[in-house]
């Protein structure tokens, strides 16, 4: 199998946020939706690839006895890295201009 797509404390976005057969069978699961940015808490392997759980949603507790719900990598993108700005040299470049 290949390795994951993601590591902890990686930011993802969710590209594919129907999560429709999954709330059928617990309505109570907090799920991604596309927008925001989150970050990988957990990796699983499962029977259908790598499942992913993130810091901003915790499904612990909504069904007890389970292991936590998870959601498969496929779903999700990385956040590309942001440019390093050097703020003054912004300011810097606006005063003079």
């Amino acid at each position: 199998m290949n390795p994951p797509l993601f590591h902890p404390g990686q930011e993802v976005i969710c590209t594919n946020d129907d999560f429709t057969l999954l709330l059928v069978q617990n309505p109570n699961i907090q799920t991604p939706k596309r927008g925001p940015i989150y970050t990988v808490r957990g990796i699983y392997d499962t029977h259908r690839g790598y499942g992913i759980t993130l810091v901003e949603i915790n499904n612990a507790d909504v069904a007890p006895g389970f292991p936590e719900a998870n959601f498969h990598e496929s779903r999700f993108a990385p956040v590309p890295p942001l440019e390093e700005i050097d703020l003054a040299e912004v300011v810097e470049e606006s005063m003079t201009v």
